[in-house]
């Protein structure tokens, strides 16, 4: 079992604890409710350093990325964060991700933590490049400050010296703190506005406790994994390993919007020869229109009983207060307000096909 920097401070706050992917997490603390309405309504305070920091770097660490990642690496600017898909020689994603670019062959991938040493490896595993792939997981923490007033919190720290309101989504910057770097990214997995910190472990504790001392006042929570699925899941972000788990191309993830396709790169044929059959299903969203929590694995049926797709991910909407999913459906089933049916418990309830993200626009949020 690995542990966080964080983890005697979590066990404090009385968070309880569970096992993901080799670490011991904060599931919650609080609870999952009020942390999700914390994160939707003030802010909330993640500690994700369980996820890898890979570092790419080398005098082809450029035509390396070109060719293992569908993006147009080359038009990243240096100071640019961006999200991508890693794909296999079949289209198929291994793994999704951020990626930062410090300079013109200096890029840090953050890989799910399930699947950083899939990654690395299969990294590794493409020799012709001249790159180092460098594993600096247990040396970098990560905090994730989400939400509405995270960027009064993060502006009112004494050593952020920069005016946040000029780094723009997807932009990063680097500050100073006691004398060590730390990178500010203007990204995050809530889908509300927030920045992700990449901090020297030995200064991840101080770190948090410097944001809970100006946060506070600002209704600032310390979130768990329990409402960073939820609040994920109502913006209709993938989640590794539910969403996509080696059997699922990027097509059918509904991310052909990142792909170039004037570039080469690794999966490029098997895709175009998806693209042409059409026979795929795609990623969509899923609103109960009757009582009830749809959950992985529950089937979406035509009105006529025949399965037409499978539901990944599903909860209960802390703020639609209703049943909400993700899964994929047959293309001719995924037009937006489409009726189905999605089976829980052995009971057919309706449903209603809804284009990601979930509309929070008459919600408690």
């Amino acid at each position: 079992m690995k542990h966080t920097a964080l983890n005697s401070v979590h066990k404090k706050l009385k968070a309880k604890m569970v096992q993901f992917a080799g670490w011991e997490m904060p599931l919650l603390y609080s609870g999952i409710q009020k942390e999700h309405l914390a994160v939707r309504k003030k802010a909330g305070l993640f500690d994700v350093s369980h996820m890898g920091e890979l570092l790419i770097k080398g005098r082809e660490a450029e035509d390396f990325l070109s060719w293992v990642l569908p993006n147009n690496i080359r038009k990243v600017e240096k100071g640019s964060a961006f999200y991508t898909h890693i794909l296999n020689h079949d289209g198929i994603v291994i793994d999704d991700t951020i990626g930062l670019r410090f300079d013109k062959n200096e890029f840090l991938l953050v890989p799910n933590a399930a699947n950083t040493e899939k990654v690395k490896e299969w990294f590794k595993s493409q020799k012709k490049f001249e790159v180092e792939i460098l594993d600096r997981t247990m040396e970098i923490a990560c905090l994730a400050l989400q939400g509405p007033v995270a960027e009064l919190i993060l502006s009112t720290l004494p050593f952020v010296d920069f005016d946040l309101k000029r780094l723009p989504f997807f932009g990063f910057t680097t500050i100073l703190f006691k004398g060590e770097k730390l990178t500010v990214s203007r990204t995050g997995y809530t889908g509300e506005d927030g920045f992700e910190l990449y901090i020297p472990w030995k200064l991840a504790v101080e770190v948090w406790n410097a944001l809970f001392e100006v946060g506070e006042p600002h209704g600032l929570e310390p979130c768990g994994l329990g409402a960073r699925d939820s609040l994920r899941l109502e913006k209709g972000f993938l989640l590794s390993g539910t969403d996509f788990n080696m059997d699922r191309t990027i097509l059918e993830t509904g991310w052909e919007k990142i792909v170039d396709w004037n570039k080469d790169f690794m999966g490029k044929e098997a895709l175009l020869k998806q693209k042409e059959r059409g026979d795929y299903q795609v990623f969509k969203g899923f609103v109960m229109k009757e009582k009830g929590i749809p959950r992985h694995g529950c089937r979406i049926l035509n009105k006529d009983g025949k399965v037409v797709g499978v539901v990944t991910s599903g909860t209960l909407s802390p703020c639609l207060r209703k049943g909400i999913a993700l899964g994929y459906i047959r293309q001719e089933m995924a037009e937006e307000g489409k009726k189905v049916l999605i089976e829980i418990r052995d009971k057919r309830l309706e449903a209603e096909v809804v284009n990601p993200p979930f509309s929070l626009e008459e919600s408690v949020c």
